[in-house]
């Protein structure tokens, strides 16, 4: 070696020491050939374990690695790089180190290639942090997926009809919101209701009422397709929303082939379900309709289709929408109505058809309105019950009733017995047979508390208070009465149950015993089951003389009825009483 040489590669050696990174040189056939001491100091690896071998064959992880191959193309072509990592196991112990290396190609005067001269680094500890980094992000990737799926699948189930895999009340109160908040020129809404759907759950079980819904989803949204979005909003109602190219015609259209869809019978488990569908449709536009609005019209468009024999469909009109806000306003007036105590009893006498003698009356819930009146039941019970309120109007035709009996009494006038209407909600009141004890002061007017069918023909939510209020009322003296019973669900189970002292046979059986001889032996029958309970039949409905005559023949001695009078107020009752006294007392005799 030449001085100028020994001194050219003593500089090199003192360069490299004082660099952070190590030195290397290869030979023409990528053998190295030159290690800077710093390579130990960085690995912790001598410079003979490579000395001598080719690049090649040191890499241990990365023989497969696109880049590696990339690199050795490189090799092979004589072209610099800078910066190229790759990994190897050190030979002490294993260990895996990152390299990071650039390297010029070395070529002699005449252009012949003489190996590759260059620099490396030792990058471990940044690598293995990236890595780190790396897998951290990668499984926070992982999370976020798994949070989003949760996420969605959270929003399916708030969203979402389990039963149907229809969208929910939730996803349809947002829908409509958002479907008036666009700037479109109307928005359709179609409320399609089952019919009969409750009969199929009572009598063929829950299982078969679910397949109906299922059914009765599918055949909906077959019939709407991509015309609108159909969701189910509760027990078996749907709503429709309609946005695009919304016409009278199309929503009307939708709405009879949803009725003829439902016509057909519904099979489940060997047994054929036949329900139907009623359809009420409104219409709103955006900024003059709210959501509310738009499905209080659907609504009275669909008691419309109900009122008018189900199956059928209806429009939302001028007419429905002025009837429906005079509701609105009569449900409005009424806790002033309570405060102001404009809710008094009516009388209608009960009589004895062997002796014609009155043996009681019924107390019947009038609302005398300071502008519209004396209002029947049934202007305002519904709406009564919309508030709440039907057990606060119980409980003032039982003060009013029993104080008027009371008052008939006081002027030597006798009304033998009186009946109340009681509701579910106010025989669940467990505070029910203390005001009774209170307000039920003459004892001389029998008092009857009268059930709905229906009440004692569903269970009740609250059995106990149920059973118990019945018990403690007998055990004062009140009898109890069934009211119109055969109205459409009789029970001679929940009969059973009650064993009430008296069941009255409603109107539309007594009629039709007077016009159909068939239907006159089903009321024989009744009757004759019910004395068999020891239990006393009266004939509700009752005009004129050939009703009396058929229920003489039935053997049903006590009726009422406009044959004998309308219902009375408390003054006419008196007056009623006083014609009647002399037939009272022969009775009472």
């Amino acid at each position: 070696m030449t001085s100028h040489a020994k001194h050219k590669y003593r500089s090199l050696e003192d360069f490299a020491s004082i660099a952070t990174e190590w030195f290397w040189e290869t030979d023409a056939a990528h053998r190295f050939t030159y290690f800077s001491d710093r390579l130990e100091e960085e690995t912790k690896v001598p410079p003979s374990k490579f000395l001598g071998r080719r690049r090649d064959t040191i890499p241990e992880d990365s023989v497969d690695d696109p880049k590696w191959i990339k690199h050795l193309e490189d090799l092979n072509a004589h072209r610099p790089f800078r910066n190229f990592e790759y990994v190897i196991r050190r030979p002490t112990d294993h260990a895996p180190l990152w390299v990071r290396v650039s390297g010029q190609p070395l070529f002699d005067d005449d252009g012949a290639f003489m190996g590759y001269r260059g620099s490396a680094h030792n990058v471990t500890d940044e690598m293995i942090a990236l890595k780190s980094l790396e897998a951290s992000h990668a499984a926070l990737e992982e999370r976020n997926k798994e949070l989003d799926e949760a996420r969605k699948a959270l929003e399916r189930a708030a969203f979402s009809d389990p039963l149907t895999e229809l969208p929910n009340r939730r996803a349809f109160a947002r829908d409509l919101k958002a479907a008036l908040d666009q700037p479109t020129s109307q928005v359709g809404l179609l409320h399609v209701d089952l019919d009969r759907f409750k009969w199929v759950n009572d009598t063929l079980g829950h299982p078969a009422g679910d397949a109906v819904l299922v059914c009765a989803a599918a055949r909906i949204r077959n019939v709407v397709t991509e015309t609108g979005a159909v969701y189910r909003v509760g027990g078996d109602e749907f709503m429709i929303i309609l946005t695009h190219d919304v016409t009278e015609e199309l929503a009307n259209w939708l709405g009879d082939a949803i009725v003829d869809a439902m016509f057909e019978p519904i099979e489940h488990d060997q047994q054929r379900a036949s329900v139907g569908a009623s359809v009420g449709i409104a219409f709103g536009e955006p900024g003059r309709f709210t959501a509310a609005q738009l499905i209080a019209n659907a609504d009275v468009a669909l008691y419309e289709a109900k009122r008018s024999g189900r199956n059928t469909v209806r429009q939302i009109t001028p007419c429905m929408q002025e009837r429906m806000q005079a509701h609105r306003s009569l449900v409005a007036e009424i806790p002033r109505a309570l405060e102001n105590g404009e809710f008094i009893p009516f009388f209608q006498p009960q009589v004895d058809i062997r002796t014609g003698a009155v043996v009681g009356a019924e107390a019947l819930a009038r609302w005398h309105h300071p502008e519209h009146g004396i209002l029947p039941p049934g202007a305002f019970l519904n709406a009564a019950a919309e508030l709440g309120q039907v057990a606060a109007i119980d409980h003032i035709m039982l003060e009013q009733a029993l104080a008027a009996a009371e008052r008939i009494n006081q002027h030597r006038l006798i009304l033998p017995s009186v009946s109340v209407n009681i509701s579910a909600a106010r025989l669940m009141d467990p505070h029910l047979t203390l005001d009774v004890a209170r307000l039920w002061r003459d004892r001389r007017c029998k008092l009857c508390i009268e059930l709905l069918e229906t009440i004692y023909f569903e269970e009740p939510q609250d059995v106990a208070q149920f059973t118990e209020n019945l018990q403690e009322l007998r055990d004062m003296g009140v009898r109890i009465e069934t009211d119109d019973f055969g109205s459409g669900r009789a029970s001679i189970t929940g009969l059973l149950k009650i064993l009430p002292d008296r069941v009255k046979i409603d109107r539309s059986l007594i009629q039709a015993a007077v016009k159909d001889p068939v239907k006159r032996n089903v009321v024989a029958a009744i009757l004759d089951m019910i004395r068999g309970l020891g239990i006393e039949g009266l004939a509700e409905g009752v005009e004129c003389q050939a009703d009396i005559e058929t229920i003489r023949a039935l053997g049903c001695n006590i009726f009422q009825g406009y044959a004998l009078s309308r219902p009375l107020d408390e003054a006419k009752l008196a007056a009623h009483l006083k014609a009647q006294q002399p037939l009272i007392r022969a009775a009472g005799q």
